[in-house]
């Protein structure tokens, strides 16, 4: 398949949505056009069987990034100031804390299924050179998406 394959398969990290895969199983999703739908594979768990995704099935798919907000300990940054400072250690201390952000992108199949919403969350592993590629055959299959050429206020 060489070093950038074929352009019709990704490996990612399933976080949520595949029936059998757990949070963190290494998976493939292939887009088999021939028979249009996307192939899901558990690629350490030989035991999982694979999920096959019809097509008219996906009403979206792609990249989207998401900001996770961490919050720093006021108490446990105050605590170690105070130890090591004294009061004045300790007030600098609680007022270093704070917020750390971290952004993370996750790749989010949409489908209907049961007349259900439903949608697939995985992760890039960062090996996803094909992703281009991969996303320009996907989006032939799904539904089109008109973005207003105006808009007047």
């Amino acid at each position: 398949m060489g070093l950038f394959g074929k352009g019709n398969e990704m490996n990612m990290i399933h976080y949520e949505g595949l029936p059998g895969f757990g949070k963190n199983y290494a998976t493939s999703m292939e887009l088999d056009e021939e028979n249009r739908c996307l192939i899901f594979k558990a690629r350490a768990f030989k035991n999982v069987p694979e999920v096959k995704l019809p097509l008219e099935k996906v009403t979206s798919a792609g990249t989207v990034s998401i900001t996770e907000i961490e919050e720093q300990s006021k108490i446990g940054r105050a605590f170690v100031g105070g130890v090591l400072f004294g009061t004045a250690g300790a007030i600098v201390g609680a007022m270093s804390a704070g917020e750390k952000q971290k952004l993370k992108y996750v790749y989010i199949v949409n489908y209907v299924s049961d007349g259900e919403t439903k949608a697939i969350v995985m992760q890039s592993n960062g090996g996803n050179l094909n992703y281009n590629k991969f996303q320009e055959a996907l989006n032939k299959y799904l539904p089109k998406v008109e973005t207003p050429k105006e808009v007047t206020l």
